[in-house]
């Protein structure tokens, strides 16, 4: 299983404090909140009293208290990375409205999260921001979603639907990221039409929310601090005969990077119902305007243009609670790790997209990847997913090779305890090689480059929805 779908089941649970726990307040830092910078909130603050005075706005509503504690220990070893051993915790409120006269409704979200311990050999932290140092980060206290939906046909037609404000969006090459205690998020509109044979999509981002700071919606900029006006997302999925499905997408950062995405799935399945699924993809990311850092900047060195892409096999054979599958993702072009703005962690719908990518340069990665509940053992609530992925050329690099091994296992309570879901995520990733003075004059640094990281990272959330 690919990491951001690992990561998107272990945030898919909202949850409410435990006993066990010393009281959240009196851990959390001082917070640090930014004037939101995006006209649509404020628009959207303005309809909240009309929308709550209607009785039908909240019968088909969904409220929801998720509290976390995620424990991370990570470390190099001799190689090049960040050493980290941070605890943290948060609790998020969630409301999510029906629909008033069958056309609009609401979402919001608020979070608050901070620090339990870190300990004292750590050089980094990623769940929260450090304030001096790393042992006293800030805590975070923000919206993490304020978004209105509407169905402008009503509700005997919700094919075509609309939606404005803030929150964790995802599409095919941006998604914001879930990874972390609290979810980045991102301001702007969305319109999504779909039909029998498929959808199509557009997407417009105007403003960023960090997954680690109290900020509610920063600009979008290159590595330079130049702002980007927006991110603009088209998509189109169909479903053909035959049991095969193409999706195409097209996104462009204006004026800084353009990417577009090309997938083709078929499957089959036997008599046994097992389930045998192909896929083919083929992306490309380049430059697309003044904005980009040709003299260098952030990760990246200097480069007179962008142009890289990517192709890739893939197949997965499923066998009820048991699947197997492989692939293969061959860059060419340029290092295909570029994202769409600087405070962007990046999204790669690709296999190589790992716990690192796989995407230097002329890099050939094989992945093997498997699965497994234990429903045949009598707890339908475990799972277990893991994978291997290596490769050993990249241009521009003399003794190159990389190797990833992750395993996450985790496990659903049900009965009294519905809604705990905890997680054990195991990760030995480790990437060797030196420029050869050439092609390449010095390390890289971006998300595909070298580094060594093996990580153990504890996840316990819970949940209690009304």
């Amino acid at each position: 299983m690919e990491q951001d779908l690992i990561y998107s089941a272990l945030n898919s649970n909202r949850i409410i404090a435990s006993p066990f726990v010393r009281p959240f307040i009196s851990r959390t830092k001082r917070i640090h909140m930014k004037k939101n910078r995006n006209i649509s909130l404020g628009a959207l603050a303005l309809m909240i009293p009309a929308l709550a005075t209607a009785s039908d706005f909240f019968d088909q509503s969904e409220s929801s208290i998720r509290y976390a504690q995620y424990y991370w220990n990570e470390d190099p070893d001799d190689g090049f990375g960040p050493t980290r051993d941070e605890w943290v915790h948060a609790i998020q409120a969630t409301f999510k409205s029906g629909y008033y006269a069958g056309i609009v409704g609401l979402d919001v979200s608020a979070a608050l999260a901070g620090d339990l311990n870190i300990g004292d050999d750590a050089n980094s932290i990623t769940n929260l921001s450090s304030d001096s140092n790393v042992q006293n980060p800030h805590g975070i206290g923000k919206l993490t979603e304020a978004y209105l939906r509407f169905q402008p046909l009503g509700e005997a037609n919700p094919g075509l639907k609309l939606g404005l404000g803030k929150k964790a969006r995802s599409r095919l090459q941006y998604a914001d990221n879930t990874t972390r205690i609290l979810p980045s998020s991102t301001t702007g509109v969305d319109i999504d039409y779909t039909f029998d044979q498929g959808s199509v999509y557009l997407t417009q981002i105007q403003g960023f929310s960090p997954r680690n700071t109290s900020a509610s919606s920063n600009k979008l900029t290159n590595f330079n601090g130049e702002e980007i006006d927006h991110l603009r997302i088209m998509g189109a999925k169909f479903n053909l005969p035959a049991n095969f499905n193409v999706g195409f997408e097209y996104a462009e950062s204006k004026d800084y990077l353009k990417s577009s995405l090309f997938n083709l799935n078929h499957s089959y399945t036997f008599e046994s119902n097992d389930k045998l699924t192909f896929s083919f993809k083929y992306g490309n990311q380049q430059d697309a305007g003044n904005l980009f850092e040709y003299s260098g900047a952030g990760p990246y060195a200097a480069d007179n243009n962008h142009d890289a892409s990517f192709y890739e096999l893939g197949g997965k054979y499923s066998h009820g609670a048991y699947y197997l599958g492989a692939s293969l993702t061959k860059v060419t072009g340029d290092d295909y790790d570029r994202v769409f703005f600087a405070e962007d962690h990046g999204t790669w719908s690709s296999a190589a997209k790992n716990f690192y990518w796989f995407g230097l340069e002329d890099e050939q990665m094989f992945k093997f990847s498997g699965g497994m509940s234990f429903a045949d053992f009598g707890l339908p609530q475990l799972r277990w997913d893991a994978h291997y992925a290596f490769s050993d050329d990249a241009a521009g690099y003399d003794d190159f090779k990389r190797r990833e091994l992750q395993s996450v296992l985790q496990y659903r309570f049900d009965g009294p305890l519905k809604g705990l879901h905890l997680a054990w995520l195991h990760v030995e990733h480790d990437t060797e090689g030196t420029p050869d003075g050439v092609r390449r004059t010095a390390l890289t640094f971006s998300s595909a480059g070298i580094i060594t990281h093996h990580a153990d990272r504890l996840y316990l959330n819970y949940t209690v929805k009304f």
